[in-house]
Parts: C-alpha cells; sequence; structure tokens
C-alpha cells in the first residue's frame, strides 16, 4: 500500500468535512446555473442569458470568499477583521450596481442567476440531511 491510498483511508479531520461540503455546495451551484443558463436561452435575449451568468458568477464569487474569510478564522487561526466582511459586501454590491447600471442585464435574470447558490445551499443540504452522500453520486 502506498502512502497516498493509506492517507485516503483515513477519516477527515473535521474542517476537512467542512471543505467538503463548501465544495459540493460550490459544485451543486454551478450545475443548477448551468441548468439557469440553458433554460435562458429559450428566450432568446442576450440581457437575459448574461443576466443569469453574471448573477450566478457573483454569487459563487461571494460565496468562496466568505468560505475563505471564515476558514482562515476557524480552522487557520488567522485574526478576524470585520473590515474584511464590510470590504467585501461593498465590493459585491458595487459589482452588482456596475452590471446592472452599465451591462443593462434583465434584473429578474440576475436575481435568478444569484439564486442559484441558494438552491445549491438547500439542495446540499436536504442531500446531507438524508445521507445520500456517496462518492461519485449526482
Amino acid at each position: 500500500m502506498t502512502k497516498e491510498s493509506e492517507k485516503s483511508n483515513l477519516p477527515l479531520s473535521p474542517g476537512q468535512q467542512e471543505a467538503q461540503k463548501l465544495i459540493s455546495i460550490e459544485k451543486r451551484s454551478a450545475q443548477i446555473l448551468v441548468l439557469f443558463f440553458l433554460a435562458s436561452l429559450w428566450f432568446q435575449s442576450w440581457a437575459v442569458s448574461l443576466g443569469i451568468i453574471l448573477g450566478g458568477g457573483i454569487a459563487l464569487l461571494n460565496f468562496r470568499w466568505l468560505g475563505r474569510i471564515l476558514s482562515g478564522y476557524l480552522f487557520s487561526g488567522k485574526k478576524y477583521s470585520l473590515f474584511q466582511l464590510v470590504g467585501k459586501f461593498f465590493f459585491l454590491l458595487v459589482v452588482i450596481f456596475v452590471v446592472i447600471r452599465y451591462v443593462r442585464v434583465n434584473p429578474v435574470a440576475l436575481v435568478a442567476g444569484i439564486s442559484a447558490v441558494v438552491f445549491g445551499i438547500v439542495i446540499e443540504a436536504v442531500r446531507q440531511s438524508l445521507g445520500t452522500h456517496r462518492k461519485g453520486a449526482w
């Protein structure tokens, strides 16, 4: 048995388990975002499709950024800075403003794209609470 395979048989630490859950949520959200994008093609409008993509991208960026800030605080022992959260909030606020004001996307589609992460969180929470979280399962 190699060291690599021995490592894979070890149980995951609590920090690694939480990281796996966050990765599952990100993957599920990306899958939902792709489905939303494919559905938006039915409208035959770039404003709708672009709104879905930009909304989902902003939401995934926010989710990953928040995860890094909090994991650094909880697991790495880094000092918590309120400035990081406030700065992230204002940065995303400016990005959303610029997208709505200058890119001229459909605002309903933008909200639908942002909601892909919410749906991803709900679906993964239900999957994990039912105990159907298996490797390789869709």
